[in-house]
């Protein structure tokens, strides 16, 4: 005769149990309304490599500036100044094999930049944008790639938000020798957003100065730079209706006529 045997668990034991075992249930409300400003894209993004740009988009400058007609050469404060795109590159910066702009792409060219100041004092070349290089979406940091001979200066980038306003973020010292990536932030003070779609407001890199410390000697001085890349957050808020206003600012549909009904 077989025997049969019951198991209880007690109440409490159960309820243990109840509460280890996932539920399968839930509930989940779907909406047409997509997070806000506050939800974060980062992606690192080539804005300038030198493959195809033109020479004349950038120019050079510096301080003290260089006298085109000075009344005697030893009377011009810059012995030389030149700036070049030229064939080279880091060999160790990989190319972007997925870029969206296709920049960063090749890995052939870069600019380079000659000088040679008369005199030893608070000297600084500039290299500039002519139109500027606007950074994507909501930047948090630039970086490069910088090649030095251990020439005693450092390195700046002078950046424009939508209000006008010029601030200026330090890459450090370039005091070494061969190529080297460099990286500044972006602090979170400088405005990039508004409270009114759409809420990105973009910066603008207006200049890169080489900068002399007291101690930089009076000498031919060769720096080159190449792969400006910036950090960024791209994500915007999408929402129903977020393309009425081209039919002002791109010629669509047909404007009312003053007073009509």
């Amino acid at each position: 005769m077989k025997k049969c045997y019951t198991f209880l668990l007690p109440v409490g034991l159960c309820a243990a149990v109840a509460l280890v075992v996932p539920s399968v249930g839930y509930s989940k409300i779907v909406t047409n309304v997509k997070p806000d400003i506050s939800a974060e894209q980062l992606k690192a993004i080539v804005v300038e490599d030198f493959e195809a740009t033109d020479q004349a988009k950038w120019t050079v400058d510096s301080t003290p500036k260089k006298l085109a007609n000075p009344p005697k050469p030893e009377d011009n404060p810059v012995e030389k100044l030149e700036m070049k795109i030229i064939d080279g590159a880091p060999a160790d910066m990989v190319p972007e094999k997925w870029a969206s702009n296709n920049k960063g792409t090749q890995n052939k060219k870069c600019i380079g930049v000659l000088f040679k100041f008369r005199y030893p004092g608070a000297n600084s070349v500039h290299v500039i944008p002519k139109d500027g290089i606007e950074l994507p979406g909501r930047s948090r940091a630039i970086s490069l790639w910088f090649h030095s001979r251990g020439h005693d200066y450092t390195l700046e980038a002078w950046v424009e938000d939508f209000q006008g306003n010029v601030h200026v973020l330090k890459f450090g010292s370039v005091d070494y020798v061969g190529w080297r990536p460099l990286k500044t932030y972006i602090p979170t003070n400088i405005p990039q957003k508004i409270s009114t779609y759409p809420q990105t407001r973009f910066l603008k890199i207006k200049r890169f100065v080489i900068r002399a410390k007291p101690e930089a000697l009076t000498e031919d001085t060769y720096f080159f730079f190449d792969q400006i890349k910036v950090l960024t957050d791209d994500y915007e808020v999408n929402f129903d209706g977020e393309k009425l206003h081209e039919a002002f600012t791109k010629g669509g549909g047909a404007p009312a006529k003053d007073g009509a009904k």
